[in-house]
Order: C-alpha cells, then structure tokens, then sequence
C-alpha cells in the first residue's frame, strides 16, 4: 500500500483536500520531533551507562552494562530508520502541498496535464523524489518532472549492530580515562564517524 492510499485511501492525490493535506503534514512534523526527542534521550542514557562502567569492579558488571548498551544503539538505529522513512513521507506529503497551492496556476497548462495523466503510484515517485521549494517552484518543477531515476539523497546508511567486544573496550577506555562517557557515546552510536563526515564535507 502506498503513503498516500495510507493517509487517503483510493483518491487521487491532485483531488485531496489542502487542508487535509496540511493536518497530515503536522502530524508527520509531530512524529519526526517526538522520534528525535526519543534518539537524544537514548544518546544521553549511553553516556550515562558508560560513566557507571567507570565504576564497575568485576567482567560481570561490564558485560552487564555493554549488553544494556547494545540494546540502546539497535533501539537508536531502528529509530533512525524510522526517522528516515517519516522524512521521506513529509518530503512527499510537502511536495503535494506546494502543487495544491499552485494549483489555480497549474490548471491549463502542460505540466498540470501530465500530473493528471500519472497514476497515484507514478505521481507518488515523482513526489517522494522531489525537492521542490515554494519561492522556486514555478522554475523548476517542470524539470524535476523529468528526473524519475534520481534518488531522494537523503537516505542514511546503517551500519552493522555493534560487537559487545567492541563496547567492552570502549568501556575499558572510559575507566581507564581515555575516553570521556560522552565521547565513548559517541563512538559507539557512530554519531562521532558522522560529525567527521559533515566536517569532512563542509571542507569541500
């Protein structure tokens, strides 16, 4: 079923109502805040287990601590895989909006026409993969249109869960002082191999 059937059902998604669509694009900004809220907690929980590693006395207590820590970083990557798909939804559900506000301007002309001739599931694809912005819409929808192979860019890659072996050195290194519980966080959510990445691409 697609996103929009979803939200919608069977209508076309040219003839849902704007301030439908509107509503759905405050839930979906609702629901991406309250996943990002959740993600922060669940950063600021590792952090804290890994300041009680630094006091664990025996493996037991380590291991006890590192599994409690894998269980947070796949609950973080399931939440960030869903992060991803609400983003993809309001990408689609916004793209809608702006044409439905356009839509007196739209009416007549050719580009109005060939959005009328796709089905819901082709219209949806050109949607999803869209970037439209409301100040540029008029420049550049028509070439959007034509750009059914791009992907949306916004995808993000997960990395395998991460090995208890792993975390458990991490661990020896807080209480060791080599790491700080926050940077230990980080290291282990990948958050640090992420903000590298950013540095790495503003450099560019």
């Amino acid at each position: 079923m697609s996103v929009l059937s979803r939200f919608f059902g069977k209508k076309n998604p040219l003839d849902i109502p704007l301030p439908k669509l509107r509503e759905s694009q405050i839930k979906l900004e609702y629901q991406i805040e309250k996943v990002e809220k959740e993600i922060a907690s669940i950063d600021q929980e590792i952090a804290r287990l890994f300041e009680r590693a630094k006091m664990a006395r025996t493996k037991s207590e380590e291991l006890t601590i590192a599994t409690k820590i894998k269980t947070l970083n796949q609950r973080k990557k399931n939440l960030q895989k869903t992060h991803m798909q609400l983003n993809k939804q309001l990408m689609l559900i916004s793209n809608l909006v702006i044409i439905k506000e356009n839509e007196s301007i739209l009416k007549g002309t050719p580009t109005w026409n060939l959005l009328k001739r796709m089905s819901p599931e082709e219209l949806e694809e050109h949607l999803t993969e869209m970037q439209l912005d409301a100040q540029n819409f008029n420049e550049n929808l028509n070439r959007m249109l034509g750009m059914t192979d791009q992907t949306i860019g916004a995808g993000v890659e997960f990395e395998e869960d991460e090995e208890l072996a792993e975390i458990m050195r991490t661990i020896h290194a807080v209480k060791e002082g080599e790491l700080e519980p926050d940077a230990a966080a980080e290291k282990v959510t990948g958050e640090e191999k992420a903000k590298k990445k950013e540095d790495w691409l503003e450099e560019l």
